[in-house]
């Protein structure tokens, strides 16, 4: 496939393209505005690059360009080529000084270096806006402050007196004995219009959205007794969306733990729908980022809680809150050391930096209750202590968190690359020891040959191998190809026992963006089956009801899929199995970060394999994302 260059007549913009920094999309944008703004006689160099890089950051999923760091922050992003087999030689880049290059922005008709606060007063003619030595696209800059005006709004508005059934039904939930942290997460969703529920896996979060539901709904109950609350719960991804849903209605039900069922019925109904944000707000791929739902025809709903917020992007975050009427409770919920969303921004670590101010209805959950086995107490759960470790590593105790994962767990691998040249593909050192946690992909396959689809499906969802990258030795397309053929499935499109993923909404297959699905043999040939979610709209457009049901397609018919032995931790992230092998990404690579490695940890639940050298490990759990953005900054002012 021939791959697209960035050229640029202006020479000096030259190396930036050689080094790896710039695309076709930095360097073209620039040429268009940069025409557009001033006529191309006038240009200046600095013009040019001004833009490209504003361009460039959120690419690359910041919100702003630290003009005093720039080269540390693309040296951060970018570490090694784009193909991983070059290193990117940025430091051979001249960038501008700082001083000067803000000086040529205050000065450049380019730019806003004065902006206005109030978003709805910003210049759209300028491109570019300078905030304190941080320089935005102006789209971006409106984006961040339209969130930061609602934010504040919501979390600093006049706080209701908690009512006095509230105790009551708090209790009911909780216990006398509850978690101080989970008791406040409930008393804040009843007094205030916002509130925040932070917390890594295990913690509670999804018992405590259980709770404060029932704290809700007996609010209501008091005071509009004979309408409606009217509850949407949505996430990022349509399976993030399942996946919360369904942990609530387990929550409810559980028969260890049992939950009142005073309001078991409308809980139960509120959990029968969820949906991603794309779907709650009117998705429309036409509409250029805009909704059938805004701030002219806001949703229908009493209450919107988010899960997986750590995977929101800024943009879409400005979207949702622009889409809530001022009388709709929202309730966040996510773990902020997670990764952050693919596209720009990092709303929700930029809202949990608000926590240690103390005046905001924001709750961090910390108590693990996955670290102890519930069937014996007196037993430590190693995975979920491993991902303590992760979340937060006191500095200078990388090595210790290593030994840790060094050491003889029952369920936890440690597979230790070679560290002079590490190649994760040696069959003899890496795939002889993962060879037994491979063993859901055997059954999933002997299952799709003997045409059980529904224990296909089941067999499949117990393991999965992720990467951090797409391609290379340490990358999904090489993971997909080694597993094909140590399972014995075959590679080609459509083959008995090959897993799908389908990486896009479909309206005509009503299938989402993160489904997983098995080729399997029938009476009829090859069919792919995937477990569909059947909907029933209300007419409001918005879904009433909505169930599960096993759909067989034809392998050919579906235009978005691709195998999925292996899939990168992104598109993992709001998905759990039992068995996880984690092929780390080499040393240098720009993804190796804190937050990678915790992700992956925490997407296991039995058994945990990390392929990786020590020095990936260690260098992993020394530096984490760091996105520029001012959205906490903002919130504060």
């Amino acid at each position: 496939m021939k791959v697209l260059q960035a050229t640029s007549t202006k020479r000096d913009i030259k190396p930036f393209i050689d080094a790896g920094v710039f695309s076709p999309a930095e360097i073209h944008a620039a040429e268009r505005l940069v025409k557009e703004s001033t006529g191309d006689k006038q240009a200046e160099f600095l013009d040019y690059l001004s833009i490209a890089i504003a361009v460039w950051a959120p690419v690359n999923g910041h919100v702003c360009i630290d003009l005093d760091n720039v080269a540390i922050q693309v040296r951060d992003e970018l570490g090694l080529a784009r193909d991983l087999d070059s290193p990117v030689h940025q430091k051979d880049l001249s960038w501008p000084e700082a001083d000067a290059w803000v000086q040529h922005l205050t000065d450049s008709h380019l730019v806003d270096s004065s902006p206005s606060s109030d978003t709805s007063q910003i210049d759209y003619t300028r491109p570019l806006v300078l905030s304190d030595r941080h320089l935005y696209l102006t789209r971006q800059w409106v984006d961040e402050g339209y969130v930061a005006q609602a934010m504040k709004s919501r979390l600093t508005e006049n706080t209701r007196v908690l009512p006095t059934i509230a105790t009551a039904s708090i209790i009911e939930v909780l216990g006398k004995n509850a978690d101080i942290r989970q008791k406040q997460a409930v008393e804040f969703a009843l007094m205030h219009q916002t509130m925040v529920l932070l917390g890594g896996p295990g913690t509670g979060k999804t018992h405590t959205i259980a709770a404060i539901l029932h704290a809700l709904f007996s609010d209501h109950a008091t005071i509009h007794s004979s309408k409606p609350l009217r509850v949407a719960i949505a996430a990022p991804t349509a399976k993030a969306a399942r996946q919360v849903t369904e942990s609530v209605k387990k929550s409810i039900d559980n028969e260890v733990n049992p939950f009142p069922t005073t309001h078991r019925k409308q809980i139960e109904d509120a959990t029968k729908v969820s949906s991603t944000i794309h779907r709650l707000l009117g998705w429309a791929p036409i509409s250029r980022g805009r909704f059938k739902h805004n701030k002219t025809n806001c949703l229908p709903y009493d209450v919107v809680i988010v899960d997986e917020v750590s995977m929101v992007s800024l943009p879409l975050m400005a979207r949702l809150l622009e889409a809530l009427d001022s009388k709709t409770k929202l309730i966040l919920v996510g773990d902020p050391q997670q990764l952050k969303s693919i596209e720009a921004g990092s709303v929700l670590p930029d809202i949990a930096k608000l926590l240690i101010d103390g005046k905001y209805p924001i709750v961090q959950l910390t108590k693990n209750w996955r670290q102890l086995d519930p069937m014996n107490p007196d037993k430590v759960n190693p995975i979920a202590t491993l991902a303590s470790l992760v979340r937060n590593p006191e500095t200078g105790k990388e090595a210790e968190i290593l030994e840790y994962i060094k050491k003889q767990h029952d369920n936890i691998t440690f597979v230790d690359l070679n560290k002079d040249k590490p190649d994760p593909t040696n069959k003899k050192s890496v795939i002889d020891k993962i060879r037994p946690h491979l063993n859901g992909f055997v059954d999933a396959k002997n299952y799709a040959f003997s045409g059980q689809a529904a224990q296909a499906l089941r067999a499949l969802a117990s393991v999965r191998i992720l990467c951090g990258h797409r391609r290379g030795k340490f990358g999904v397309s090489t993971w997909n190809r080694l597993v094909s053929e140590e399972v014995g499935v075959e590679q080609e499109r459509g083959a008995i026992g090959q897993p799908l993923l389908n990486t896009r909404n479909e309206i005509r297959t009503g299938l989402a963006n993160g489904d997983t699905g098995i080729v399997v043999k029938t009476v009829n040939g090859r069919r792919a089956f995937f477990e569909v979610r059947t909907r029933v709209i209300d007419e409001d457009g918005q879904d009433e009801s909505s169930s599960t049901v096993l759909e067989p397609f034809e392998p050919t018919s579906l235009d978005s899929v691709e195998t999925a032995f292996a899939t990168t931790i992104h598109k993992a992230q709001g998905s759990e199995y039992e068995t996880v092998v984690v092929i780390l990404p080499p040393l240098g690579s720009p993804l190796l970060k804190r937050e990678l490695l915790y992700t992956a940890i925490t997407r296991a639940m039995k058994n945990l394999v990390i392929v990786a050298s020590e020095d990936a490990v260690i260098s992993a759990l020394s530096s984490s994302i760091n996105r520029k953005s001012g959205l906490a900054q903002r919130i504060r002012q």
